[in-house]
This record gives C-alpha cells, sequence and structure tokens, in this order.
C-alpha cells in the first residue's frame, strides 16, 4: 500500500492498483486534484470545449497536447466499447517540448474542437450517436496488470514509467524529477451521453439552398469521404438521385460541383471555374424514375492549393449548379441548384502543414476565480 500511498500523495493519480474490491472501484474514478479535466459538448452544430485545471496549491508541468485526446464510448445497440483516437501515426510517444504549459494554481488550458477528428467515419457516423454515453480520457494509457485470486481477476500495483502527461514540482527542490515514476499517465473526464440532435450532423448552410431540398427532382448526397495520408488523396463521392416519377436529364461536369469544406484552419470554398467551351452532349445524364448514379472526384483537382495543407478532419458540402437546358441538342435538361443536405468527412493524415499550430491550447487564468485546491 506505500506505492499506492506515495502516488496519491503526489498527485493524487488513482493508478490501477488495488488489493480490495474498494480499491478496485477507486482507480476506475475519474482523475482526483490536482488537475480537473471535462469535456462538454454543447450540440451538434457546435465545437466541444476541453479543459484542465490545476486545482492544487503547486506548479504542474502539463502536456498540452491536443492529439493526446481519446474517447471511450458505449454505443447502444453494441456489446463492446469502441475507443475514439487519432491515427497511431499522429498520436506522440513522448511530450513535445512544445506544448509543455505550466500551470499555477487555479491555472488552465482550453480547446475547442470538433470530435469527429477522433471519431472518424467516412462512410457516415455510427458512434457518435444519440445515447451514445462518452467518457473522455487525455494523455497516455496506465499500464495495467491482473492476477487471478479466488477465482476472479484482481488488478494489483504497477509501476508507472514516463511519458507522464502532467508533472508536479518538488515543494522542496522546485524542480520536477524527470527520472521519477511520479507523475499523471492519464487524465479521465466525467462522462456525458449524446442526445437525440446529434442523429444528424451538419454544418451552417445557406437558407435558400434549405428551402430548395425538398423541392428539387434531382438529389444529390455525398455518399463517401476518405481516410486519406496526404492532402493529394484525398477524394469524395457524391450521388446524384431521381426522386422524380419520369426520367430526369440534368447537364453534369465535375467542374460545375462546387464545395464548402468545413476544416481545421476554418471555411475553404472549392469553386473550379466551369469549363467555357460549348456543351457537350455527352456531358448530359440520364436518370430513370427512383435510379441513381455515383461520381468520385480528387479534391486536389477541384479545391485551391492547400486546402487540405493540414493534418485533421474536414467537414466537406456540396453544391452542384445546372444552368444547361439542352434546347439546342433538342433535350429537355432540368436545370436549377442541387445541394448536399448532409457533409461527407474527409481526414488527412498527413500534410505539409503541421498537425499543431503555435499554441495548441489557449491558457486561462483562474477560469472561476479560484486559487488553490478546491
Amino acid at each position: 500500500m506505500m506505492g499506492l500511498r506515495h502516488a496519491i500523495s503526489v498527485l493524487g493519480l488513482c493508478c490501477s492498483v488495488a488489493v480490495s474490491a474498494e480499491a478496485a472501484d477507486e482507480a476506475k474514478k475519474p482523475n482526483p486534484a490536482p488537475l480537473a479535466f471535462e469535456v462538454s459538448e454543447r450540440g451538434p452544430r457546435l465545437p466541444w470545449r476541453m479543459s484542465i485545471e490545476n486545482t492544487s496549491d503547486a506548479p504542474v508541468r502539463l502536456v498540452a497536447d491536443p492529439r493526446l485526446l481519446s474517447f471511450e464510448i458505449e454505443v447502444p445497440g453494441k456489446r463492446k466499447t469502441e475507443r475514439c483516437h487519432l491515427p497511431s501515426g499522429l498520436v506522440p510517444s513522448r511530450p513535445d517540448a512544445r506544448t509543455y504549459v505550466m500551470l499555477g494554481p487555479g491555472e488552465g488550458v482550453v480547446h475547442h474542437f470538433d470530435p469527429r477528428l477522433y471519431c472518424f467515419a467516412a462512410g457516415g457516423q455510427w458512434r457518435l450517436v444519440p445515447g451514445a454515453v462518452i467518457r473522455p480520457r487525455f494523455g497516455w494509457p496506465e499500464k495495467t496488470k491482473t492476477v487471478w485470486k479466488h477465482g476472479k481477476r484482481v488488478p494489483v500495483d504497477v509501476e508507472q514509467k514516463p511519458p507522464f502527461v502532467a508533472q508536479t514540482f518538488d515543494k522542496d527542490t522546485d524542480e520536477i524529477d524527470e527520472d521519477s515514476g511520479s507523475g499523471t499517465k492519464e487524465l479521465a473526464s466525467p462522462t456525458f451521453a449524446l442526445r437525440s440532435e446529434y442523429a444528424r450532423w451538419a454544418k451552417t448552410r445557406l437558407e435558400q439552398d434549405r428551402s430548395r431540398l425538398d423541392k428539387a427532382p434531382i438529389q444529390m448526397r455525398l455518399t463517401q469521404g476518405s481516410d486519406a495520408r496526404a492532402e493529394i488523396n484525398a477524394s469524395i463521392s457524391l450521388a446524384l438521385k431521381n426522386r422524380s416519377k419520369r426520367t430526369q436529364r440534368i447537364y453534369f461536369r465535375r467542374e460545375l460541383v462546387s464545395f464548402e469544406v468545413m476544416g481545421p484552419d476554418g471555411l475553404v470554398t472549392c469553386d473550379a471555374q466551369p469549363d467555357l467551351r460549348s456543351p457537350d452532349p455527352q456531358a448530359f445524364l440520364t436518370l430513370r424514375a427512383g435510379r441513381s448514379m455515383t461520381i468520385t472526384s480528387r479534391l486536389v483537382e477541384l479545391c485551391p492549393r492547400g486546402a487540405f495543407a493540414r493534418p485533421g478532419l474536414y467537414l466537406v458540402h456540396a453544391r452542384l449548379d445546372a444552368a444547361v437546358d439542352g434546347n439546342e441538342f433538342g433535350i429537355d435538361a432540368y436545370t436549377g441548384r442541387v445541394v448536399s443536405e448532409l457533409p461527407a468527412t474527409v481526414r488527412i493524415r498527413t500534410g505539409d502543414q503541421p498537425f499543431l499550430k503555435k499554441r495548441p491550447m489557449r491558457r486561462m487564468r483562474n477560469p472561476a476565480g479560484r486559487r488553490g485546491p478546491r
């Protein structure tokens, strides 16, 4: 028990140690002082918020690296707990010195993010759904070990080794012992469940586009995003469907589709200039009643260079302006604007720009007017 008392006295860390059922339950509780870690959601139209605050009376060095965020998710109807995190190539195996933040008593950091960056689903979100129970984690997982005792698996004390996501300064030396086994490996946030409004993920749309969604005979859906290694590999698939009761013709070229891309650096519009040549009769698509056609495009050919240069998650909406009626060819083609109702997701694993910006997390001082432990 000396190891457990020592760990609690240094950082209040509940490691995966237990010699009884009570100790096992204690190891499952969210991290106690000195750091208060919390992730909160404000609905599917706003970014989620992550905050980490020093609630002790001693300085703490924190690895304020958003790449260390992950989620354990209980998905309705699924037996196995899902885990959402960045690809292994993006998660650091040791602290990045650029992300060190010294937090005095009552100080903290805050970060806003889109959780779909961590719970990526190119074909449609199935984990971040209504009723899902979210358990946020931050840091490197603790090492655990269990043994059989009286026919049951019981966790035992395991010495935790660096890397640590947080360490306190020794009050006697006013320094951090880099080689010691004292520190916080992982922080745990209180759990929360997603409400019914998470049934559909959408970003801000033009209101005039919304009013046309149910009226146009041609419907456009973004059916597939991509999990791309780099910007040059990013692609997207869209489907045009005839939902009317008669055959429809529509003039389609890839450059007639414009995209709105919401990424780590904000909104980017991909609006390739349309071909100025005379309309080609072969470009008129024929869609029979109830039929659809799928087209896949490389986004690098339609978007400004650098639009997907930073690793991260991108939400993509599409709009098609069909302006050629086909009269000169004796064709009765549909004209009007067709928009995607829901976005597709594109994740970029590596890029020309770093995943981390200069200030990955924003510092907040005495966020609730507190100093010292709560």
